[in-house]
């Protein structure tokens, strides 16, 4: 461990320290974090064995996902607010601050960034930027139609928070999962099978669309078919790239419209 990365574990664990004396993240979750912090360091050494990779990756997923979804009983992150339902329904939408998911990504983000090997496909700027442009309008068309989306503007002050928060939690923490745990990971393993730069990209892009769709399954119906071509494009923008500030884009500014503007939740 370098003097750089000992200053971040310390600037993390007082952090979440003091999230924890503040009662705005459980303990198991403190916990939780120091663990992906620690499989995530190890996990990114080269010279490990492929079978303690392949543990620690699947140690190292399954950790990640519960410190991001778990909420012990009595427990809530801080809200923000509330976007009211119809009469004497619950509310329709609440944004609330979910720093155990959000803590865990920039964990992820920091640690294991990949560096570029040399026989790596990247398309270039013009088409990455490109896709960055057109995917998030190509989502939203799609839904507009699909979901039976109406006009719904936002406060600007609830845009605002949403914003930041959809950002810096939701699509940093939710981008990072999907690239470096599953894609990247999916990529090595393809590659070390076949010298075909083709298949090396497409079928970990294909695998990682499926679990994207899988993870987001509970929504049922059309919006299967949503998150089907909102994953695709995703996973296409990193493809392209090798650079995860695509996807975070490109995720950020579908759902930053979608809220905006448009019925949410749908």
């Amino acid at each position: 461990m370098n003097k750089k990365e000992l200053i971040a574990g310390v600037v993390l664990a007082v952090l979440v320290a003091v999230l924890v004396l503040v009662g705005w993240l459980p303990w198991a979750n403190a916990a939780g974090l120091a663990g992906v912090a620690g499989l995530a360091w190890f996990f990114r050494k080269e010279e490990l064995n492929r079978w303690i990779k392949a543990g620690l990756l699947l140690s190292l997923v399954s950790l990640a996902f519960r410190v991001a979804t778990y909420e012990p009983e009595g427990f809530a992150y801080p809200l923000l607010y509330s976007l009211a339902g119809a009469v004497g329904e619950p509310a329709r939408y609440e944004l609330s601050i979910d720093f155990g998911k959000g803590i865990a990504g920039f964990i992820l983000l920091y640690l294991l960034w990949p560096k570029l090997r040399a026989n790596e496909f990247v398309a270039g700027r013009l088409p990455s930027v490109l896709l960055l442009l057109l995917a998030p309008a190509l989502i939203i068309g799609v839904a507009i139609p699909l979901l039976d989306l109406h006009f719904q503007p936002k406060a600007i002050e609830q845009i605002v928070q949403f914003a930041v928060v959809n950002l810096l939690v939701t699509c940093v923490a939710e981008e990072v999962f999907m690239r470096f745990l599953f894609q990247q990971n999916l990529r090595t393993a393809v590659a070390s099978l076949t010298a075909n730069r083709a298949l090396q990209e497409c079928i970990p892009l294909l695998l990682v669309t499926v679990i994207f769709v899988a993870i987001h399954s509970g929504t049922g119906g059309a919006a299967i078919w949503l998150y089907a071509l909102a994953g695709f494009l995703y996973g296409l923008s990193y493809a392209l790239s090798k650079n995860i500030l695509y996807p975070i884009t490109v995720h950020f500014l579908v759902n930053l419209i979608h809220f905006s503007f448009l019925t949410y939740p749908y």
